[in-house]
């Protein structure tokens, strides 16, 4: 049986190839939150214009993984302005690849 970071990199790529629009849209998602849940040891927010918001994968690597800077990660194309997701092309295994920025 494989890893719970293989399964849900598995259940992720599937979920990709059959909707690339809808998870995009998904992974590009935040919600400001609070200090309390921002302080978590693996759930990752990130600080945006001074607000701590989370996200999908935040929350997902906070389950999942048991790496402060998470093990799952997506690549694809973004936006240079706004340094959200155009397209998702894949997730990935932070532990085999480490990609903090995403082209």
């Amino acid at each position: 049986m494989a890893d719970t970071v293989t399964k849900a990199l598995q259940v992720l790529n599937e979920a990709l190839a059959l909707d690339a629009q809808a998870i995009t849209r998904l992974v590009n998602l935040r919600v400001e939150c609070n200090p309390n849940l921002a302080a978590h040891q693996t759930i990752q927010v990130g600080a945006y214009d001074g607000v701590a918001k989370i996200g999908v994968l935040g929350l997902i690597n906070g389950v999942i993984g048991d790496s402060p800077t998470g093990d799952i990660g997506a690549k694809g194309r973004i936006d240079s302005n706004t340094g959200l997701f155009t397209e998702v092309r894949a997730f990935v295994d932070l532990r085999v690849e480490k990609v903090d920025v995403i082209a």
